[in-house]
């Protein structure tokens, strides 16, 4: 059975006809008027009693900062790391999970050189498959998993780097906030935070800048922030209170909010803020709550960098912001990887090349799998869905 595209071509051009093209305009004019008047110290007085449901970025500096990508005017390097994995089969005869290491060193300027290579690790044994505590034990999948190819990425960038000549950035892939640590149990996050903020620490005390890249962002930060803004319902000492003010507000009037279009950074960093290509935005520190359990020197800001082809997200630890050595190196050196990259930094699709497991490498770890236990003359039992995805028949 194919997907039946007769079925949906009505609902897909109804998806893409837009009604409300008048009223988006005008939000982006109106928009367009307010970012570069808003006052970042008012801003910061608002935001931390504001009330929200939503995360807010807070402005270090002028709200409509720019700055220019500087020169680098030495040689330099570019350390990067990615990670790909196995997930644990309940369908397969052998418990374990596998992650896949991608590591690439690319040297710019008078000896310029590169590096490319893969550490592949299997994680069997009983405490690598599950994380327990007194009462409990998670099992090693999904989330849990994600979060420890973060850890091992950074860790692995981290030692890379420690044995390049200086200067040095270590870039990674998404994203430095381990978000989703925010839903997971305390002895998780024990296993997981202490080895990932260590080696925030060791980059940090070394004078390695560490980032993070993320291209096409879909998160919108900044623009709430613009909500709490422009609101006009603070009164007599009030706080912005976003989560209750339509009950508040008197019947017909419209809040000032309203004017704000639902966009992404990306968009108002690329259409109202307009950035030049190599062009940063100011720096913003991140709202999330799992920040609160970071160093408060590696709590996670970002800033929004025009590569050439798109706006990118680039995240970084607090201490590399106060640093505008590192941070103006941080700022040229992604943008000069960007162009080298078509629009992505290379040394990141070279990190994806060197991680990516392929289905036929995957089917080539059952079979080497299969070959072990039967050497030990053990007979390979699977689940009968499992049998029936490999043979398909009527």
């Amino acid at each position: 059975m194919t997907l039946d595209l007769a079925r949906i071509t009505t609902d897909l051009d109804a998806m893409v006809e837009r009604d409300d093209e008048a009223g988006f305009a005008a939000g982006m004019t109106q928009l367009e008027s307010t970012f570069p008047v808003v006052e970042a110290g008012e801003l910061r007085r608002r935001l931390p009693r504001a009330k929200t449901s939503w995360l807010l970025a807070r402005p270090h500096g002028a709200f409509d900062e720019r700055v220019p990508a500087p020169a680098i005017e030495t040689d330099y390097t570019v350390v990067a790391s990615d990670g790909s994995f196995i997930l644990p089969d309940r369908h397969t005869p052998a418990r374990f999970y596998l992650i896949n290491l991608g590591k690439v060193v690319l040297r710019y300027g008078s000896a310029p050189g590169a590096e490319l290579s893969a550490e592949p690790t299997m994680y069997y044994r009983e405490d690598e498959l599950y994380i327990s505590n007194q009462v409990r034990r998670v099992p090693v999948n999904g989330a849990v998993l994600g979060l420890k190819r973060a850890v091992e990425e950074l860790r692995v960038a981290a030692e890379v780097a420690l044995e390049q000549p200086r200067p040095v950035l270590a870039l990674q892939d998404g994203t430095l906030i381990l978000w989703s640590l925010e839903s997971q149990p305390d002895f998780v996050r024990d296993w997981v935070l202490p080895r990932y903020l260590e080696t925030l620490r060791a980059l940090r005390d070394a004078r390695i800048p560490v980032a993070a890249f993320i291209s096409f962002p879909a998160s919108s930060d900044v623009v709430n922030s613009l909500r709490v803004a422009v609101c006009d319902y603070p009164s007599q000492g009030r706080a912005v209170d976003c989560d209750h003010c339509r009950g508040l507000i008197p019947q017909g009037r419209v809040p000032a909010c309203d004017w704000v279009p639902e966009i992404t950074d990306r968009a108002l960093f690329e259409q109202i803020a307009a950035l030049e290509p190599g062009e940063r935005s100011a720096l913003f520190g991140s709202s999330s709550k799992i920040l609160l359990s970071y160093d408060d020197d590696c709590r996670i800001l970002f800033f929004y960098l025009h590569t050439g082809t798109e706006v990118a997200r680039v995240e970084i630890p607090r201490w590399l912001a106060e640093d505008r050595e590192l941070l103006d190196f941080t700022q040229a050196a992604i943008y000069e990887q960007c162009q080298l990259g078509r629009g992505y930094p290379s040394a990141l699709q070279e990190a994806h090349e060197q991680a990516a497991i392929r289905p036929e490498e995957r089917r080539a770890v059952d079979r080497l799998i299969e070959e072990a236990l039967a050497r030990k003359g053990d007979v390979v039992r699977r689940s009968g869905k499992d049998a029936s995805k490999r043979g398909r028949f009527i």
